[in-house]
């Protein structure tokens, strides 16, 4: 058995990167590995590796649609006919074929999604496959200790059990002592090999920069993104209005199309965006956390994250896009008082309420057909329970977790399934526990995240020991370490602007605003304010819009007087307009 041989009979190289050889040796004697490796440092070739060598099927378990299709876009390159993915975008006859060329054994790797073992048909037909490695990715997702929990990973280690996997291998980027810990439990790894490789990435830089605004915020940002060195650049925005607002302003600033991703949009247009940021046609992409598990683009110079995460877990495991090729990059929080509130806000609407659960199992009861089998529009169930469709759908995964019903593959804009117990007392109680769980995990990724933000100690260490990681943090020669560490390499304020540009942007604006503006407006709207008036009329999409959010409203206003005390400006029935 030589891995290193292998190593260069698939993929050319002989250097496997620390970890890497002793979880491959692993998964080739049938030995069940938890393998933690931040993001950037190899943990697919754990698996490919061994696939390729192996005579059995291995199944990979990914919550990615776009990361399993990038695999299996480069594996067909090595391997043409060993490679497959099963999602709900091919045909059934397509998932039909691939069914049966792994049951024959024509395939090596077989790329699912967790949702697919709900599938008695999915079971039925790979269990005539000879299955060897059972490969969970993103595992932290099956503890509910993770920051990214997810209910369709709970029935992982049973599917594994009943196709009679030889070894299961999981993979994580961000899993905490204490989540590698329950990922072990829930897939009931047995004497599992524990990989793992350290989490300090010495090329990166850290900073938390406080901002006074959401306009100085955008400022700073701009202010960073004018660096051609900057970029590629990567900017995660905590809501899909956000993104879209932080775009346009970033595109005024810098004066480029900047793109923006996020779950709303088709999904053509999201495609076309990834493709476009990874050939390098786009520089900027301003996106939710939707954007970026799935883009493995090696050349990532700057991450920037525009609101505070709601984890420690989902900031490394983002900030971890920068700098795979192993240069200097940097990670750049920008932080302000509204995003604490924020969190606090969302952290309580998630809380769920008793009659929530059963006014989703009643409405899910009522729905389903003789057979127990429901797909149900998720908008029906979130009436149902007064609370949106994101809560609905949490609603759902407790009900799985009470036993009263069992998920199976769906759209996101809705619920199939089955029923699988009743809805009762005992069912309330194991959905009220759950719930409750879920909250005190919120609360206690809200402290982590914000003791972060707000320590003055160093970033770089405090995010290893985070993850359990007690080695010294280092950088490379040329990389500062981080902002308290060494302040100079956090991003100071926008540069003022001379009064000349903004004497230029008053005119401007009054040329082109519709209707005419009044002298307060024209200091609402350059200073980026979003009053009523402003909002009413959409003056935040004109190209002037927040431009100097840093003068005071008087300033501002100063300048409008000097100009019509010039005769450049005139007054017209209370409205400015030249003279």
């Amino acid at each position: 058995m030589d891995p290193r041989g292998a190593l260069r009979r698939h993929f050319g190289f002989d250097a496997f990167r620390p970890g890497q050889e002793e979880a491959v040796r692993a998964a080739l004697e049938g030995r069940d590995a938890l393998v933690v490796m931040p993001t950037g440092a190899g943990k697919s070739l754990c698996y490919q590796l061994p696939a390729l060598e192996r005579e059995d099927l291995t199944i990979v378990v990914s919550p990615l649609v776009s990361l399993m299709q990038d695999q299996v876009e480069s594996l067909r390159r090595i391997a043409p006919d060993a490679v497959a993915l099963l999602n709900s975008q091919q045909s059934m006859a397509e998932n039909r074929d691939v069914l049966q060329r792994a049951a024959a054994g024509r395939l090596k790797l077989l790329y699912v999604a967790p949702e697919r073992f709900a599938s008695r048909w999915f079971l039925d037909h790979v269990q005539r496959a000879q299955l060897g490695l059972f490969v969970v990715d993103e595992a932290h997702c099956v503890s509910q200790w993770g920051h990214d929990f997810r209910p369709d990973y709970f029935r992982l280690a049973d599917a594994a059990r009943y196709l009679r996997a030889r070894a299961i291998m999981a993979l994580t980027a961000t899993a905490t002592p204490r989540v590698a810990d329950d990922v072990v439990a829930r897939l009931g790894l047995a004497e599992p090999v524990r990989v793992t490789t350290g989490f300090d990435r010495p090329n990166l830089s850290f900073a938390v920069v406080g901002c006074r605004s959401r306009e100085d915020k955008q400022r700073r940002i701009a202010t960073v993104l004018h660096d051609l060195e900057s970029r590629p650049a990567i900017v995660y925005a905590g809501t899909r209005n956000g993104c879209e607002e932080l775009a346009k302003s970033l595109g005024r600033e810098l004066g480029l199309d900047v793109a923006v991703y996020h779950a709303g949009l088709e999904r053509e247009r999201r495609a076309a965006v990834q493709r476009a940021f990874m050939a390098g046609d786009t520089p900027i992409v301003v996106a939710t956390n939707a954007f970026g598990m799935g883009v493995d683009k090696a050349d990532v110079r700057t991450v920037v994250h525009a609101t505070v995460p709601q984890s420690i877990e989902q900031f490394y495991q983002e900030a971890g896009r920068a700098g795979r090729d192993g240069r200097p990059a940097r990670c750049l929080l920008f932080s302000e008082q509204r995003d604490k509130g924020l969190h606090t806000f969302f952290i309580e609407r998630a809380a769920v309420e008793d009659a929530a659960f059963g006014a989703v199992a009643r409405r899910l009861v009522r729905q389903a057909a003789e057979n127990g089998r429901y797909d149900v529009e998720l908008g029906l169930l979130a009436d149902a329970a007064i609370c949106d469709r994101d809560a609905a759908r949490a609603i759902v995964g407790h009900l799985s977790r009470a036993g009263v019903v069992q998920p199976a593959p769906s759209p996101p804009d809705r619920a199939i399934g089955r029923l699988v117990g009743a809805w009762d007392r005992r069912a309330l109680l194991t959905c009220r526990t759950s719930a409750g769980e879920g909250q005190r995990i919120r609360w206690r990724q809200y402290r982590a995240i914000w003791g972060f933000v707000e320590q003055r100690r160093c970033r770089r260490a405090a995010l290893l020991r985070h993850f359990g990681d007690r080695s010294q943090p280092h950088t490379d020669v040329d990389v500062p370490c981080c902002d308290v560490c060494d302040p100079a390499i956090a991003p100071g304020p926008a540069p003022k602007r001379h009064d000349d540009d903004i004497d230029e942007a008053i005119l401007a604006l009054i040329a082109i605003a519709d209707p005419a503006l009044q002298r307060p407006q024209i200091a609402e709207i350059l200073r980026g304010s979003r009053s009523q008036t402003v909002m009413r009329h959409a003056y935040d999409g004109l190209p002037q819009y927040g431009a100097f959010s840093q003068m005071r409203s008087d300033q501002v206003l100063q300048r409008v007087d000097m100009l019509v005390a010039r005769g450049v400006l005139r007054s017209r029935r209370g409205t400015l307009g030249r003279a």
